[in-house]
């Protein structure tokens, strides 16, 4: 186990096992309610970089059709491998690797899915693996924010003699003869 601060490619391929993190703590840029629970474990693969990890923690949205604040639990657990450089990444989607379907790499084999391989590293940068777990919650975050079944919705309009919203008062007061 190691703290979660970033930790250079090149050192983490001097580590055969790989590198442990296990998490407890809020991660800067995400606002949650709890801290971020879980673990995440990085192992330097030749050309890739292999990230396995899970995690939850429970966050706070405001509904967008009534406005209400509610709490809504994240979580993942994922998989990813990433190319260490932009070189590796077009070796490793030669059409004779991707027919093969797996890579070689330190003694174990690798499966290939070329849809999943998008992203890469910088050999010579680093991996941080708080900022990984911020993007892998972040990608769990709803595109639209309802705070359940039991939603009110927005304020209702009809001809009946109801309440007014009062954002609408002055409105009102114009349509008066």
């Amino acid at each position: 186990m190691s703290q979660l601060q970033p930790i250079s490619i090149q050192e983490l391929s001097r580590v055969a096992e790989g590198l442990h993190w296990e998490l407890a703590e809020h991660l800067a840029g995400l606002e949650s309610l709890t801290p971020v629970r879980g673990r995440v474990q990085a192992i330097h693969r030749s050309d890739l970089l292999e990230v396995d990890g899970e995690a939850h923690t429970i966050v706070t949205l405001r509904c967008d059709r009534c406005l209400q604040h509610f709490n809504h639990p994240l979580s993942f657990s994922t998989r990813e491998l990433l190319w260490l450089g932009e070189e590796a990444r077009q070796q490793g989607l030669q059409p004779e690797a991707v027919e093969q379907g797996a890579l070689e790499s330190h003694g174990s084999t690798i499966d290939l899915d070329p849809d999943h391989l998008t992203e890469s590293l910088d050999p010579n940068g680093c991996f941080d693996p708080a900022h990984w777990t911020f993007e892998q919650l972040s990608l769990q975050l709803p595109v639209v924010n309802r705070c359940g079944p039991d939603c009110p919705g927005p304020a209702r309009w009809s001809s009946d003699h109801q309440p007014t919203d009062p954002r609408w008062a002055a409105l009102q007061q114009l349509q008066q003869p």
